[in-house]
């Protein structure tokens, strides 16, 4: 299906939006631009989209009570929008020469949890490894890894109830469910949910959850985003202007929103400019409306 009431947001695209999140007090919309390096914030009742410039790339961001907390290459950082200060949170659990932070929100309970892609710096090391773990925040700077490693993390996910978690490794086009213990935030009894192998697509990007429980993801150079029920039959696909949507997310009042980010950086500047929609930011009608992201809390 092609939703007719989508609606293009910004003016142009950007190289790899990413991470839309709802801040319900605010009435904005939060997302990334992980290859721009810029921090967005988007107000649908003006339509102004204000940006901030971050030190490199920049994986996800997390709502917190005053402002968010953002994943970069090097770390974990807490950033305030009024005085558009960073704060050094903690190290990464991985070599940042290779990897940065992809893929990662907060669990119901507000835990952190962030994943990695492989993005190496030269000089190239062939020994080196090319997949990492899903680890969850800690506190005190620590990280916990739960999944097997994986190339390019994504699809992180929670059923309404907690007790389902979601994720994929776009590479392996495959998103893995596990069972999930709300009050130790570990993971047990991986099993397939959905593999996600469209014609000349990458394979799954960001996801998120309805209110119903059903699983809805972006798919990376396919143009497009799948909606799986709880037992991970796809329900319906959503065709969108775009060959290379990353996530969607609820927003809106009433969380009955649907917002998509993508990305333009596999295209080339002539193809950028000729194609607007490419890296834009979408929003439609949701049939179902969404469940509001849980609240980073560093210090709890």
């Amino acid at each position: 299906m092609v939703e007719r009431d989508l609606e293009q947001l910004l003016p142009g695209g950007v190289l790899n939006g990413e991470s839309p999140t709802w801040s319900g007090p605010l009435g904005k919309l939060w997302w990334v631009d992980v290859r721009g390096n810029g921090l967005h914030l988007f107000d649908p009742a003006s339509g102004q989209d204000q940006s901030w410039e971050v030190p490199g790339w920049i994986g996800a961001c997390y709502l917190t009570s005053d402002g968010v907390a953002v994943t970069l290459r090097g770390g974990l950082f807490l950033f305030d929008p009024g005085s558009s200060a960073l704060r050094f949170c903690a190290g990464p659990p991985y070599d940042p020469r290779r990897f940065i932070f992809n893929d990662g929100r907060c669990d119901r309970s507000g835990r952190l949890f962030a994943g990695p892609m492989l993005a190496p710096l030269p000089p190239a090391d062939p020994n080196a490894p090319e997949r990492l773990p899903l680890w969850r925040y800690d506190g005190q700077g620590g990280w916990t890894p739960l999944t097997d490693p994986v190339r390019t993390s994504n699809g992180l996910a929670w059923s309404p109830d907690g007790r389902t978690m979601y994720h994929a490794d776009t590479r392996q086009k495959t998103v893995w469910a596990y069972d999930y213990d709300q009050a130790s935030g570990a993971v047990a009894n991986k099993r397939v949910f959905a593999a996600v192998d469209l014609p000349g697509a990458s394979g799954p990007d960001g996801a998120t959850v309805d209110r119903d429980g059903f699983y809805w993801v972006a798919v990376f150079g396919g143009g497009c985003v799948l909606r799986f029920d709880p037992a991970g039959k796809l329900e319906r696909r959503v065709d969108l202007p775009c060959r290379y949507p990353t996530m969607p997310c609820f927003g809106g009042a009433a969380l009955d929103t649907l917002y998509v980010t993508s990305a333009n950086h596999p295209l080339t500047e002539a193809e950028r400019q000729s194609h607007p929609q490419e890296g834009n930011l979408f929003r439609m009608p949701a049939p179902v409306p969404g469940l509001p992201e849980a609240m980073f809390r560093p210090g709890g």
